[in-house]
């Protein structure tokens, strides 16, 4: 966590919302920031010394935090409320699975869309990255265990990536000749 301090540290800046009313405002964003738009998402603000610091936690452990319709929705909600939020520095996305990062899209839950609901997702998760890789607070991805797939490009959308001595990282669906949902082979 020291390196974490050090880097709430240095980005310390602050952002100023003009509104009419901004203790009603500022009141209103503490409490959606605080709560958990997705039961596999979980969004934590840290506190103290750690202030400053946004935590997003995936937490779907059955799927090894596979990428589905509802998680896809969950981080899309969570980067929108970290990007709004003046009180946010730094954002770290991390498990609470042990041993996982992100396993990637859910490939069960895949195999039971049809052709345009499968258009759907892989346009929504290349937004959903592309907005969390423009979003105005620095962020960062801490993979402990397994990143692939879709996993390793949200790690890839964020600016620093801290690894454990246990990660480890690929794109298996170029092995099928598939090319990586958001391209981040290109990127």
């Amino acid at each position: 966590m020291c390196a974490f301090r050090v880097l709430t540290r240095l980005s310390n800046t602050t952002s100023y919302v003009k509104t009419s009313k901004p203790y009603h405002h500022q009141i209103l964003r503490t409490l959606i920031l605080e709560s958990s738009p997705s039961q596999f998402v979980k969004l934590h603000k840290l506190s103290d010394e750690d202030s400053g610091i946004v935590e997003v936690r995936l937490d779907r452990p059955e799927a090894k935090n596979a990428i589905g319709k509802e998680m896809l929705r969950g981080l899309s909600n969570v980067f929108e409320l970290i990007n709004q939020n003046s009180d946010a520095n730094v954002a770290m996305i991390r498990s609470s699975v042990p041993g996982v990062f992100c396993a990637g899209a859910d490939l069960k839950e895949r195999r039971t869309m049809n052709q345009s609901e499968v258009k759907f997702f892989v346009n929504s998760f290349r937004s959903t990255l592309s907005f969390l890789e423009e979003i105005r607070v620095p962020t960062i991805a801490v993979i402990e265990g397994v990143a692939l797939g879709g996993g390793l490009e949200m790690a890839l959308a964020c600016d620093i990536r801290i690894c454990g001595a246990n990660a480890v990282m690929g794109l298996p669906e170029t092995g099928l000749a598939i090319i990586p949902g958001w391209n981040a082979a290109t990127t």
